[in-house]
């Protein structure tokens, strides 16, 4: 059984390790290496090769199940990350870090701020109420009409719920305002973040996220095409053919898009009714990232600074805008500041960039759940599958997860006997 995989991030790489113990597969990529989100530079920092993850960074082992799976299978070491979070507001000058008590109020003057603790008070009530609503399978109710129909404070929303949310689905205010609010609460409550301590502890991958993509390549016997630009797939219930801008069509007999979906729908020549309208409901956002050292997108003052670092200003009005400071994240050992910004270049000292990068990611909004629950509907149909995380969350866990119900539900469709 020969399988196209087209796309190698975590999606691609999940359901082509998956398979390549059973199938003939060959994953295509049309950039010059693999990974997608798991995105990790080296660059040159107080003299020394650092490398530091861009896109995917952080995990943990409780939500992660799939691809901690594949770390362990593959030996692939990790360490203990920061989940830290601040706001910093460039208009009010409000900052806060959400760690601890005494960061909470590193700025004296929120000790005698009465909205900031109007803003604490909702934080525990949203954590505590919230919950009601995964019981409620059928509330499409919105993040935004949500919170104004419960009366929570505008200073809880416009300084904690909505620059946490943007900062983790790096979405503008606008649209996480729109996001199913259950959708919301799921995550976070999937995640144990719907309460104030017991958290879990987050990893990060040693060395960056090319580490395992590196292990299970070398490990797994499947192929890479890399720089493979794909024109346009054809299908038909007994077959798949590849066409490449500069190489001769390739015959599969079947087909993972393990790339975006609304990429999926521009590959494939005829697109059924049911894939136009269920890929086709799912958008995207782009968002600028810039790797840099340039401490003014951190919050001025240095007790704030936190591993996530939502700046609010004139530029996140039109998009999610947040820093990672990656030596708390990836615990980088440099004396020099290193941060991953998005959407905020303009703002950034151009004398102290290592490197700009473009990415895109899923929106959410009530189209995208209903357009998730009729996945079943494109799976097996013309012998492709679709995967990524793109079904789920959006996070790494939900691509790695996707590319192997993918291949599973391919093996379970030839008869495949375990």
């Amino acid at each position: 059984m020969r399988v196209a995989i087209i796309g190698s991030g975590i999606s691609g790489i999940s359901a082509a390790e998956y398979l390549s113990e059973r199938c003939e597969v060959t994953v295509f990529e049309k950039n010059d290496k693999i990974g997608g989100h798991a995105d990790t530079q080296t660059i040159d920092v107080d003299g020394l090769q650092v490398d530091v993850d861009t896109g995917f960074i952080v995990f943990n082992p409780e939500n992660y199940p799939r691809f901690t799976e594949l770390l362990t299978k593959y030996d692939v070491p990790y360490k203990d990350s920061d989940m830290s979070f601040a706001v910093s507001n460039r208009f009010s000058g409000l900052e806060y870090n959400a760690t601890s008590i005494g960061k909470l109020f590193c700025q004296r003057k929120n000790i005698f701020n009465l909205k900031f603790y109007r803003m604490i008070s909702d934080i525990k009530r949203f954590y505590k109420e919230a919950k009601s609503l995964l019981s409620e399978p059928d509330n499409d109710i919105s993040l935004g009409d949500y919170l104004n129909q419960n009366h929570y404070s505008e200073y809880f929303i416009d300084e904690h719920i909505v620059p946490m949310a943007s900062a983790l689905w790096s979405g503008k205010a606008e649209l996480i305002l729109k996001f199913p609010a259950r959708y919301i609460v799921a995550f976070m409550q999937n995640h144990n973040m719907m309460q104030i301590s017991n958290r879990p502890i987050w990893k990060t991958i040693s060395g960056g996220s090319r580490v395992y993509l590196e292990e299970i390549e070398k490990s797994s016997n499947f192929k890479v095409k890399l720089n493979a630009s794909i024109h346009s797939v054809a299908r038909s219930d007994t077959n798949v053919v590849i066409k490449t801008h500069d190489a001769e069509d390739e015959v599969f007999d079947k087909v993972i898009f393990a790339c975006h979906s609304d990429q999926a729908l521009k590959l494939i020549e005829t697109a059924t009714a049911d894939e136009k309208e269920i890929l086709g409901a799912i958008k995207y956002q782009h968002n600028d990232v810039c790797l840099h050292w340039d401490i003014n997108l951190l919050p001025r003052q240095k007790k704030a600074w936190a591993s996530w670092n939502v700046i609010r200003s004139e530029a996140s009005k039109e998009n999610c805008t947040v820093s990672y400071y990656m030596n708390l994240l990836q615990t980088l050992d440099t004396e020099t500041p290193v941060i991953v910004s998005l959407n905020m270049n303009d703002l950034v000292d151009k004398e102290k960039v290592w490197k700009y990068l473009e990415y895109e990611h899923p929106v959410y909004t009530q189209q995208t759940i209903e357009a998730q629950k009729k996945r079943h509907l494109l799976q097996g149909q013309l012998s492709s599958y679709f995967c990524g995380a793109y079904w789920g969350w959006g996070f790494h866990e939900d691509g790695a997860r996707s590319g192997l119900e993918a291949a599973q539900k391919l093996l379970q469709d030839i008869g495949y006997a375990e």
